[in-house]
């Protein structure tokens, strides 16, 4: 029974990530993904001050220094540059083709655990790289039209892989700081260190890079805000809410291969609601790089 729990909690997880993804891909073109990462993790990091309260009865968790370091900056790499270029390839190529490249991560996350965390990957979950490669290869060699087209794809791509590589990273730095240094971390209490961090860093950096009046312009639009606090809740607070049940209460493998089928939820979604038909390549790409994922998790 616990174990249906964790595996519905883990699909539960991945469709509000799709949901998620397609609303913030259209906010991230009423006003940039700077805007909307900043503005989203400031969201995020109010609802996780308020849960790790009522959870552990403290607003912000004590941990070592050197716990704290290494969490900030799996945080910086993690949500702040991961996130950044997370949004810019939704707005460049659309949620299909960034979500399935953004499968890459567990890829980043073998190769840093291999350098970082000293763990061996086995020869299936060799060949689940390979195959997710070869997934994500058949989608993004699809022709584009016109000249833009082409233009947005290899930075839609770029920023994609950029994405991946800093989520995957970012994953290893933070299981070092959880769990290698100290007494472990609880993973909420890791997850607000992380957001927490990567949120001061963003807003620094966009106080720096904008002017006053543009980011009071960027609050000032009603509907972009209201998308926003949506897409916020339902994403990255509801998801990781329930990405922490299924772990909990399934195999870590099993929970993880079913919070990987955000590509495959995003094909029905984006075709019912407007209407973007996906090829019958497109959709073995995405077969072949989900069971490619699968293999990475179960082996």
């Amino acid at each position: 029974m616990h174990s249906l729990i964790g595996e519905f909690a883990a699909l539960s997880a991945a469709m509000l990530w799709t949901f998620a993804s397609v609303l913030f891909t259209t906010v991230g073109r009423r006003i940039g993904p700077f805007n909307l990462n900043a503005i989203r993790m400031a969201i995020g990091s109010l609802l996780l001050l308020v849960t790790h309260y009522f959870l552990s009865g403290s607003f912000f968790p004590s941990v070592s220094n050197i716990q704290f370091f290494y969490l900030a900056v799996s945080g910086i790499i993690g949500l702040a540059m991961g996130d950044f270029t997370y949004f810019g390839a939704l707005i460049a190529i659309g949620p299909r083709k960034t979500t399935l490249i953004y499968s890459m991560a567990p890829i980043f996350s073998l190769i840093g655990g291999y350098f970082i965390l000293m763990e061996m990957p086995s020869l299936l979950s060799l060949l689940g790289v390979f195959l997710v490669l070869i997934g994500v290869w058949i989608v993004i060699i699809e022709r584009e039209g016109k000249e833009e087209e082409k233009r947005n794809k290899i930075k839609g791509v770029l920023l994609g892989i950029t994405a991946a590589a800093s989520q995957g990273i970012g994953v290893v730095i933070s299981k070092y700081g959880m769990l290698k240094i100290g007494n472990p971390v609880e993973p909420i209490s890791a997850t607000l260190i992380r957001i927490v961090v990567a949120t001061a860093v963003i807003w620094i950096a966009l106080l720096l890079w904008k002017k006053p009046q543009d980011i009071i312009r960027t609050f000032q639009d009603t509907y972009a805000m209201k998308l926003t606090i949506l897409a916020s809740f339902i994403g990255p607070f509801l998801g990781l809410w329930f990405s922490m049940i299924s772990i909990n209460y399934a195999q870590v493998g099993i929970a993880s291969t079913l919070m990987s089928l955000t590509p495959v939820m995003i094909i029905p979604v984006m075709y019912f609601l407007y209407g973007e038909k996906t090829n019958a390549r497109g959709i073995l790409g995405v077969i072949i790089a989900v069971v490619g994922v699968a293999m990475i998790f179960l082996f």
